[in-house]
């Protein structure tokens, strides 16, 4: 069974580490290396960051969350920002989208996607993996198909319920 991590202030949220060599390598090997999380993200003791859920009445299979992650080092020349991670669930196929933040306003980049157990609902553990654009954003030190940590999320049965009859039209 899986358990979801007690998200500060009870919020329903995606509770991920993102990398924890990277994140590992900015906090502790790059000499000037920051991790800020900003607009409602958090980061727990144990390194998982929250971000909460801000869509709580969608039922479309598209679940929204807020918040930001940002790693920086190099005086900026490392600059990698996670933000507004949005999961788009389909009958078998999870995709994660985060602001792509080298594209106009309001571009999302498509980063990750972990497959589903047809069906599935309640707290769902998601073996994300790296799409091509994913690498890009982590200057090709990850090749697509690379696995990041593990995510932790709530699915709600009416998003799922959707997403299932999507591929039916």
């Amino acid at each position: 069974m899986i358990k979801l991590r007690r998200a500060p202030g009870g919020a329903d949220s995606l509770q991920w580490r993102i990398d924890a060599s990277f994140d590992n390598y900015v906090r502790n090997q790059t000499g000037d290396g920051t991790i800020t999380v900003s607009a409602g993200a958090s980061r727990d003791d144990d390194g998982y960051y929250h971000f909460p859920r801000i869509d709580t009445s969608s039922g479309s299979g598209n679940l929204q969350f807020g918040g930001s992650v940002e790693f920086r080092a190099y005086l900026g020349v490392l600059s990698l920002r996670i933000a507004d991670p949005s999961l788009h669930v389909s009958r078998d196929m999870v995709r994660m989208y985060i602001v792509d933040d080298a594209a106009p306003a309001g571009t999302r980049l498509e980063l990750a996607t972990a497959t589903l157990e047809p069906g599935r609902v309640g707290p769902v553990m998601l073996d994300l993996r790296l799409t091509e654009r994913g690498s890009e954003l982590f200057f090709g030190k990850y090749p697509a198909g690379a696995p990041l940590a593990p995510a932790t999320v709530l699915l709600p049965a009416p998003a799922i319920g959707m997403a299932l009859t999507e591929g039916a039209h």
